[in-house]
């Protein structure tokens, strides 16, 4: 889900294979693929690992994952497992607050993204009264097709998973020093690591062990390092039911 290095993520995931496989884990595939349609990857009956964004998981997806966890990250907005959204604006907007957007435009990712959307509309619901709170909210498909529809005018405000942000900000600094972080949104659970409703309860803890295992071994700093991972919390679908909570209201 994170624009990381797929050379250091293909590695990361050898290392976590040959680690499953010591602990006894059959059936592991060779290597990593990376779906276009993630709806129907999540969906898949035989998902051994991916990550998914916490929207689906607690509503389109509840009876068909498991949640294994979620990554800390380190950079800012997030807290251990818990991650926000930066609220991104043109520089020359730089000193207005949320509120201050009344009347404007906004630009999501897509209706699924609770980065993306379902956050920036928690924290406008509180604002909004009966009336509108935005002009236009457009969906351009990605968090960097966002950020470039803000940089291009296009748009006046978005809301950029903070993981997101903090990387595409390393790849595209030119784009994003167009661009000013305002504050961030609530603090939520953060992308789950997920597995197959199907999975076995045997699999699930290996895969919690051989990731927990993982956090400490050298040869995979840099790919932490690289994507800003500094630990790892085990956690269940009960943990991501906030999500849902919110989005409902």
């Amino acid at each position: 889900m994170y624009p990381w290095p797929q050379p250091l993520t293909e590695q990361y995931w050898q290392w976590l294979r040959q680690r499953l496989q010591q602990l006894g884990e059959p059936s592991l595939p060779t290597h990593l693929y990376w779906p276009q349609d993630y709806l129907a990857h999540w969906r898949e009956p035989g998902m051994l690992l991916s990550q998914s964004c916490g929207y689906p998981v607690s509503t389109l997806l509840r009876e068909q994952v498991q949640v294994l966890g979620a990554f800390h990250y380190q950079v800012p907005g997030c807290a251990d497992w818990r991650y926000s959204s930066a609220l991104l604006v043109r520089k020359s907007d730089a000193g207005l607050a949320l509120a201050d957007f009344r009347g404007r435009r906004a630009v999501c990712n897509e209706r699924h993204s609770q980065s993306g959307y379902h956050a920036l509309r928690a924290e406008v619901a509180a604002l909004a009264g009966v009336q509108p709170f935005f002009t236009e909210v457009r969906f351009s498909g990605s968090h960097r097709a966002s950020a470039g529809m803000l940089a291009a005018g296009e748009a006046d405000i978005a809301a950029l998973d903070c993981v997101s942000h903090a990387l595409l900000a390393r790849q595209q600094p030119a784009l994003f020093e167009q661009l000013a972080c305002i504050g961030h949104t609530c603090l939520q659970p953060g992308l789950p690591l997920i597995t197959a409703a199907s999975t076995s309860a045997a699999s699930v803890a290996r895969l919690r062990q051989a990731i927990s295992d993982s956090l400490h071994v050298p040869e995979l700093q840099d790919f932490f390092r690289e994507a800003a991972i500094g630990g790892f919390s085990p956690l269940d679908l009960s943990d991501y039911a906030c999500i849902a909570d919110t989005a409902a209201h």
